[in-house]
């Protein structure tokens, strides 16, 4: 695995898991459609900001995000349900790397988790200084 060097502007050895970012949380009534249930842009800005933060450790440096591909919304999440979001780079690139998102949700009186959502989120890294 790669990741982006600041000093000369490649990409340098890493692991996935170096990457790896966890987010729990819980969905609560403003964050549903009128079926009670997550609404999916709000579910999508989730995933967006956790494989965010997981790119950014990964290059060490500002990313933004270029495309999100091969999103399977797999089953409703209702209000009150606790929200696992699950990033790490799988592949990079130069400048570039894909984030695997895997989302679970879990009932709050049960501890069995279930995949409701997977995607691929490509991230470009940006050289801040140079606006690139």
């Amino acid at each position: 695995m790669l990741g982006f060097s600041k000093s000369n502007n490649i990409m340098k050895a890493k692991f996935p898991d170096e990457s790896k970012t966890i987010q729990t949380d819980i969905v609560l009534p403003a964050d549903t459609n009128s079926l009670d249930n997550l609404f999916g842009g709000e579910l999508l800005a989730r995933m967006d900001k956790v494989a965010s933060i997981a790119a950014i450790k990964h290059s060490e440096n500002v990313v933004v995000t270029a495309s999100i591909n091969n999103v399977s919304f797999g089953e409703p999440v209702p209000n009150g349900s606790i929200l696992t979001i699950e990033a790490k780079v799988s592949r990079a690139f130069r400048t570039s790397m894909e984030v695997f998102i895997d989302v679970w949700k879990q009932n709050k009186t049960h501890p069995q988790k279930y995949k409701v959502n997977e995607a691929i989120y490509t991230f470009v890294a940006v050289n801040k200084e140079e606006n690139q």
